[in-house]
């Protein structure tokens, strides 16, 4: 059988740090994933049990920005995690209007358990890194989602600046916050060729 030819304008993927970091942050949920499900929650769910682990109740709105989904599936994975007992709703302090999430005392066990786990392989990776790059490695990664805004974290300007760039009609998952909103809208109305 005949060898496929490169084309030589090819590059290998992995020499890009957007597809590195995709690919990390894919083996680090599938090990993750295998210890919540051990444990009887979904990925999803676990992600939603470590943010509330911060021991703040959120919103619903406040746990889809940190978890970067849809209200609709913050909601969902709310609600399935009250219908198991670890997460329950309270009253907000000051709005009636608004309605937090928090864990249960069994919501905090469960936590407690995938943590334990995933220390102890963050522990093991750490080692396999060795002791220079290993004990930096979360500075670097923290610092890094920083610098590029991934996601925006509230920067409504940098949000509204990168959609008017886009050269795709397709509708992008990621919803525009309402002030990142108002700057497209004010930015083309400043410009009416868009």
């Amino acid at each position: 059988m005949d060898e496929i030819e490169r084309d030589p304008r090819g590059e290998p993927a992995t020499e890009r740090l957007n597809y590195t970091a995709y690919r990390l942050g894919r083996a680090f949920n599938r090990v993750a994933e295998n210890i919540a499900l051990a444990h009887g929650v979904t990925l999803s769910q676990f992600f939603v049990l470590q943010v509330l682990g911060e021991g703040v109740p959120l919103s619903n709105a406040g746990l889809a920005r940190r978890t970067f989904v849809s209200a609709q599936a913050a909601h969902t994975v709310s609600n399935e995690l009250i219908e198991v007992g670890l997460v329950e709703r309270h009253d907000h302090p000051t709005n009636r209007r608004v309605r937090l999430v928090r864990l249960t005392e069994q919501g905090w066990d469960v936590l407690a358990l995938c943590r334990h786990e995933l220390r102890a392989h963050e522990v093991a990776l750490v080692d396999a890194l060795g002791d220079e790059l290993g004990d930096s490695l979360v500075g670097i990664l923290d610092r890094t989602a920083g610098i590029l805004a991934g996601g925006y974290f509230g920067d409504d300007a940098a949000e509204a600046a990168a959609i008017l760039k886009r050269t795709n009609s397709i509708r992008p998952r990621h919803i525009p916050s309402r002030l990142a909103a108002a700057h497209l809208r004010a930015a083309r109305a400043e410009d009416p060729a868009d």
